[in-house]
């Protein structure tokens, strides 16, 4: 990498984090690129050259929050069973989720009402799991603890809809106490890990 080409990439990374900072703090309809400039001791004109705007910043920040969550292993140990391995990944991507409430709050009210930002969002949900949930279910399979046909993106799929219907809903929101959670977790992961019918099967 040129000596030019990381300095743009220090600049890029430091108006994200002045972003993100100055969206938590004035929410992102109010937050001002100036602010962000500021925050960010970079030149104004860059945050357009560089992303197009207050809307492109959050998209940046989209996709580096949804490529944080791809990246990188599983601070927990491989478990012996898939309804261990369900759980404690469902909370493994509760603490980190917790770790990034507000950019998760944003990018979740800025769905709720922008649809060119929600269409954007979506092309980041390709369907395919999480290159470490995959990795261990795997070898589960290997193992012969998971049945060899099981349909692994299938499966997280539905434990991403677990995962943000309790993390946001439940733990964001509600305030829920840890004991439920856990308990919603539990279940969840016994029940999904007895596997779900394919996609191609039909409704019976």
């Amino acid at each position: 990498m040129t000596a030019h080409a990381k300095d743009r990439a220090a600049t890029e990374a430091r108006i994200l984090d002045a972003a993100r900072t100055v969206f938590a703090l004035r929410g992102y309809d109010a937050a001002g690129l100036r602010e962000i400039a500021e925050v960010a001791q970079a030149n104004l004109s860059l945050i357009s050259r560089y992303f197009g705007g207050k809307e492109g910043l959050l998209t940046a920040l989209t996709d580096q929050f949804v490529a944080s969550r791809r990246e990188g292993g599983l601070g927990y140990p491989p478990q012996d069973t898939l309804p261990d391995e369900i759980y404690h990944y469902l909370h493994a991507k509760l603490r980190d989720d917790l770790k990034e409430e507000e950019i998760i709050r944003l990018i979740i009210s800025r769905s709720a009402i922008d649809a060119e930002f929600r269409k954007k969002g979506a092309e980041n949900l390709d369907g395919k799991a999480d290159a470490n949930f995959r990795e261990r279910v795997a070898r589960l399979q290997d193992r012969g603890a998971v049945p060899p046909d099981m349909d692994i993106d299938l499966l997280f799929a539905a434990v991403m809809h677990v995962s943000f219907s309790v993390n946001f809903f439940g733990a964001m929101i509600g305030d829920r106490p840890k004991a439920e959670i856990d308990a919603l977790f539990k279940g969840f992961a016994t029940a999904l890990a007895k596997g779900l019918p394919s996609a191609d099967s039909g409704m019976r």
